[in-house]
């Protein structure tokens, strides 16, 4: 049987809306459908009264709901049997899942069950002269982007990585009529659920949705310094992030990490404060709007990559910048 789309695999938050990377992964998955001629298909793992009206903004042509779930949390087997049930039946020829916690956990699980290779955090994709997908990533520590082909297995399956691709609207006309709705319901019965979903308060909104950021690195002599930089954000709206060193010296949590072994963004002013920019963090946010640099060290790679750079301590830095940067009362 002929192969008939190009899938992706949406991802979707605890309230039931959808994730910004699924949209992104939309527009990906229709600028490669330009290329091959094919339509592109949603994959929604979700309960029934789940809206996917707004899918067909942004690329989507049909949308698969697979419906087994009684909560918006995921719930392992059931969306891995769910989701390699639907692509055993339609075979698209690609499916692009989201390099999201939740989606580097799927993916494997549904290559190894349909028996198909994958590669995980794509920064690019294109067509070859043969008609396969080629899968663009870092590698050897960013030094060289790696263009991957599964030439011996279909569906051709990657992930890539939130705010690395677009979102492109296109509306698709008489969109509803394209909704397929699948009960799965009996793969309910054999699940691994997840048991507690906890919310992080405080400055912890999610760094990829942030369009102000600050991040910290080495340069940051202390975990006192550390809180200050962390009101600074805060006071002009943005979120506290931070290099790998942080995380490793148990500073800072994990998610809010910058780089090719955290996560890839785009905001719109990106502080790198005492960061020297190494290419793995330089691969997580060189594509910044307005990246903004301060180093002790005037010879720092970061400059570089900077649109404004300050020479200086973090600390001396810190004190003129909330001479100018903090919000005046309403």
């Amino acid at each position: 049987m002929k192969n008939s789309g190009i899938a992706v695999v949406c991802s979707i938050e605890a309230d039931g809306s959808f994730k910004n990377v699924t949209f992104e992964l939309l527009g990906a998955a229709r600028s490669l459908a330009e290329k091959t001629g094919e339509k592109v298909i949603a994959l929604v793992c979700a309960d029934e009264n789940c809206d996917v009206s707004v899918l067909g903004d942004f690329g989507a042509e049909k949308v698969f709901v697979l419906s087994h779930r009684k909560s918006e949390i995921f719930e392992l087997e059931g969306d891995v049997s769910a989701v390699s049930s639907i692509i055993s039946e339609v075979l698209p020829s690609i499916v692009l899942f989201p390099a999201t916690d939740y989606g580097r956990v799927l993916a494997p699980e549904v290559a190894a069950r349909l028996h198909c290779g994958i590669t995980a955090d794509c920064t690019d994709f294109d067509i070859d002269a043969e008609g396969r997908l080629v899968q663009i990533r870092p590698a050897l520590g960013g030094n060289i982007m790696a263009h991957i082909i599964s030439p011996s297995t279909l569906p051709q399956m990657a992930t890539a990585r939130p705010s690395v691709f677009k979102k492109r609207e296109y509306k698709t006309e008489n969109f509803e009529k394209n909704i397929v709705r699948n009960d799965f319901a009996e793969l309910a019965k054999r699940v691994l659920k997840l048991k507690e979903n906890s919310i992080i308060t405080g400055n912890s909104a999610k760094i990829e949705d942030a369009s102000v950021v600050v991040s910290v690195g080495s340069g940051i002599s202390s975990q006192e310094l550390l809180k200050h930089f962390g009101d600074f954000a805060v006071s002009i709206g943005g979120v506290l992030a931070c290099s790998r060193k942080i995380v490793e010296k148990g500073w800072l949590e994990q998610p809010r990490q910058v780089g090719q072994s955290g996560k890839t963004i785009t905001p719109e002013i990106y502080f790198a404060i005492g960061i020297s920019g190494a290419v793995q963090h330089l691969a997580g946010m060189k594509s910044s709007g307005f990246i903004v640099a301060v180093n002790i060290d005037k010879s720092a790679e970061i400059f570089n990559y900077s649109d404004l750079g300050f020479v200086m301590d973090a600390e001396e830095w810190l004190r003129e910048a909330e001479k100018f940067f903090t919000r005046r009362p309403e």
